[in-house]
């Protein structure tokens, strides 16, 4: 089944064709909510999430964009939201902030393609900045993609990548890291 008629089932309240959908981009929503969340165990619970959104929500996909935009940006809107509730959790006293990371977290971000002292600096940067940052280094995806994803301007995209590399520098330099190191 092509991604099309996948789609087009899943309109219709198949779901057969979700999974469908599911099994092309799992690992890609996978990826960019544990670059995003910090933690294997929040992404696989937005990669459900996300996917129950998403049939619930195909009706509105209008295949204005890629089919991958539209699910970029539905994923990127579901961490963020999940990361605006995490701070407001942790702001009223609720402890609600990521765990300490372990040697399996560890593992798991030299699999995804980063360092484990990457991955902790990243946590430090602003959720958008973050997105584009990811989207465009990891995911590879073009600047007009991300702005599309996430809604944002051409230049807004470029500034928060530029922002974000910027900062990430200098928060690795605190550590007293050099790019050797990473």
């Amino acid at each position: 089944m092509t991604e099309l008629e996948a789609i087009d089932r899943c309109r219709k309240g198949d779901i057969a064709g979700l999974h469908v959908l599911y099994e092309m981009h799992r690992t890609k929503v996978y990826n960019l909510s544990w670059r995003m969340l910090g933690s294997p165990q929040d992404a696989e619970d937005a990669l459900q999430e996300i996917f129950l959104k998403v049939f619930d929500r195909i009706k509105n996909y209008r295949g204005d964009s890629a089919f991958s935009t539209w699910l970029y940006r539905m994923t990127t809107n579901h961490c963020l939201d999940l990361l605006r509730r995490r701070k407001i959790l942790t702001f009223l006293g609720f402890e609600n902030a990521p765990e300490a990371e372990d040697k399996k977290d560890s593992e798991k971000a030299i699999n995804l393609g980063l360092s484990p002292v990457v991955a902790q600096a990243l946590e430090k940067l602003p959720a958008k900045q973050k997105a584009c940052l990811l989207m465009r280094e990891m995911e590879e995806m073009s600047y007009e993609d991300i702005a599309a994803a996430l809604q944002l301007s051409l230049g807004s995209v470029k500034s928060n990548i530029h922002r974000a590399k910027a900062l990430l520098k200098e928060i690795l330099e605190k550590e007293g890291l050099s790019q050797e190191d990473v």
